[in-house]
């Protein structure tokens, strides 16, 4: 992936996919970490709270929790508050709007229309502050982009790239 796909007056929101597969063995795609190191990042108060539901629900008796809930912690530690963007409770109507007619049309069980809950809400997150949404969700990010507008999407894959670029205009 070349960096220069994504303006360098470009501002990144990263998906709590960004954060989960950095911690992975295998890491973030070359070109992903190159753009969190030349970007200015924004977090996302929900990604926050993933991260934070993560760590409260490790379970202590598992031989990895100690590990992952420092890892954890680092993580949240480091998220600046000042850089940490939310949705606006029109946006959240929109996001869930969208993500009840996806499910529905879709077929998803509960739990995954949670899961599009989430991933709607940042994505409507990018369209409201113009952000560019870092996402390794490829399957639910182009059901969004099919039906929910436009929105700056830099989508990834943690074995080659699959896409990268924007959905709206430069």
């Amino acid at each position: 992936m070349d960096p220069t796909v994504v303006r360098s007056t470009e501002t990144l929101l990263l998906d709590t996919t960004v954060y989960i597969d950095g911690a992975k063995p295998l890491g973030l795609p070359p070109g992903i970490v190159a753009l969190l190191a030349s970007h200015p990042v924004r977090h996302s108060a929900l990604c926050i709270g993933e991260l934070a539901f993560g760590y409260g629900s490790l379970d202590p008796g598992h031989p990895a929790t100690t590990r992952n809930r420092a890892l954890i912690a680092d993580l949240l530690g480091r998220v600046e508050m000042t850089n940490v963007v939310a949705l606006s409770a029109a946006g959240w109507a929109k996001a869930g709007s969208l993500a009840g007619a996806l499910s529905r049309m879709r077929g998803f069980a509960h739990d995954r229309r949670r899961a599009l809950l989430i991933d709607a809400a940042l994505f409507v997150t990018a369209q409201e502050t113009g952000l560019t949404l870092v996402s390794g969700n490829i399957s639910d990010m182009d059901l969004l982009l099919q039906v929910g507008g436009e929105a700056k999407l830099l989508l990834y894959d943690v074995g080659p790239p699959v896409s990268a670029g924007s959905a709206a205009s430069p």
